[in-house]
């Protein structure tokens, strides 16, 4: 079992990566967003599809700037972050669902997103499992 000091530094250089993989994020999804929407969505590049992938990039950097502010002033809130990422992401999926709002493309990206949130949700839990 880890220590939670060594948990704390595993789940710190994990939100680091976070934020630089929605920094990554974030470029493709504004000033590469046809590539991206081509490539690696799959989606339509119909220009309201585009826009709110822009959007979504917008919010990438934002959440990138604040994971790394979090690394910088308060990393012991690291574990608190990273269980809080997966679970906004499954509250906005209900939302969804509860809309009737479904996916139409073939999306590849998800996959990626599926590994992002067992990151996040496993490398959380080793800190809120080990002990003092």
């Amino acid at each position: 079992m880890l220590s939670k000091s060594l948990s704390l530094k595993i789940n710190t250089i994990v939100l680091i990566v976070i934020a630089i993989v929605d920094i990554i994020r974030g470029c493709m999804h504004t000033f590469n967003i046809n590539y991206a929407a081509a490539n690696i969505a799959k989606i339509d590049p119909h220009p309201d599809a585009l826009y709110l992938l822009g959007v979504f990039g917008m919010s990438n950097f934002l959440t990138a700037f604040i994971y790394l502010i979090i690394v910088w002033k308060a990393k012991h809130i690291a574990p608190y972050i990273l269980l809080i990422i997966p679970l906004g992401y499954l509250v906005g999926i209900i939302g969804l669902k509860t809309q009737g709002v479904q996916m139409q493309s073939d999306f590849n990206g998800q996959y990626m997103m599926f590994g992002y949130f067992a990151i996040c949700l496993l490398t959380s839990l080793t800190y809120f499992t080990s002990k003092k």
